[in-house]
């Protein structure tokens, strides 16, 4: 009986795991210079999405978030976060995965 409710619980608990989507989104910031203006945006974005999942990079110029759930935030809401920041935005584009780190989301955007 327990081998049964073990792999009933291991089987939903994969189930849950397949259907929970992988979503990110990545941008290309403009205007960092340097490791304060990386906070700044890191720090923006965390706050406008509640998310702990933010990466920023200034020496690839690049920004992204990995979300735990759906989001409920649109790239023009990535654009107006990182604007308001003081920085100018490039390409923006939302993924169906995860970004490892900001050198290979820099080549899956370019794909976009």
């Amino acid at each position: 009986m327990k081998k049964i409710f073990f792999t009933i619980l291991v089987i939903t608990l994969f189930i849950q795991n397949l259907a929970k989507a992988e979503v990110a989104m990545i941008g290309v910031v403009n205007g960092m210079v340097c490791m304060a203006c990386q906070a700044k945006v890191e720090k923006e974005l965390k706050a406008a999405t509640g998310e702990g999942n933010v990466e920023v990079s200034w020496p690839e110029g690049v920004a992204f978030i990995n979300f735990e759930n759906t989001p409920n935030f649109s790239e023009d809401d990535f654009k107006k976060v990182i604007e308001d920041a003081g920085f100018d935005v490039g390409k923006v584009a939302t993924l169906n995965e995860k970004i490892i780190d900001p050198k290979s989301g820099l080549i899956t955007l370019k794909k976009f």
